[in-house]
């Protein structure tokens, strides 16, 4: 083997070395960002103790009454498969409304949703953080739920 052909070989050789070595810095901080995702969206699945939403009326969804999701502290309520609460119904808007856990008590907000968002039979506007109370009846289309919680 020749000098020429031996630095080729080395030459090649690093090179291979170097390109592997990159994809494993790749593969690895993309390992680490997916943990870090996964673990805040599990913070943010956290369910409090009681705190929970009860199916009264599930429309044409397949959620019988008497159906309760447990409530993390921030839960989007929708048609689309992301939300933390999902009703597949024609009156539920992709993304309809959102319950949040602030300061002790629950509050709903309607996201702009096409048939709007009712808490014990009155309207609330879209934008607009209603209060709620454990007991209260929420109305999404035609989805009636009623919060049980222990805060508020």
């Amino acid at each position: 083997m020749s000098a020429a052909e031996s630095q080729l070989f080395f030459a090649r050789a690093l090179l291979l070395i170097l390109l592997y070595t990159f994809i494993a810095a790749v593969a690895l901080l993309l390992w680490r960002e997916l943990r870090q995702a996964r673990l805040r969206r599990a913070d943010l699945r956290t369910e409090l103790p009681g705190a929970r939403l009860i199916v009264l009326a599930g429309g044409s969804s397949d959620r019988p009454p008497g159906t309760a999701f447990p409530l993390p502290p921030v839960a989007a309520i929708g048609r689309d498969l992301d939300n933390q609460i999902v009703f597949v119904d024609p009156t539920v808007s992709g993304r309809h409304a959102v319950l949040n856990l602030r300061d002790g008590a629950w509050w709903i907000e309607d996201l702009d949703s096409t048939n709007g968002s009712r808490v014990n039979g009155r309207g609330i506007e879209a934008g607009q953080p209603a209060l709620l109370r454990s007991g209260d009846v929420v109305q999404l289309g035609e989805i009636r739920l009623r919060l049980v919680s222990s805060q508020g």
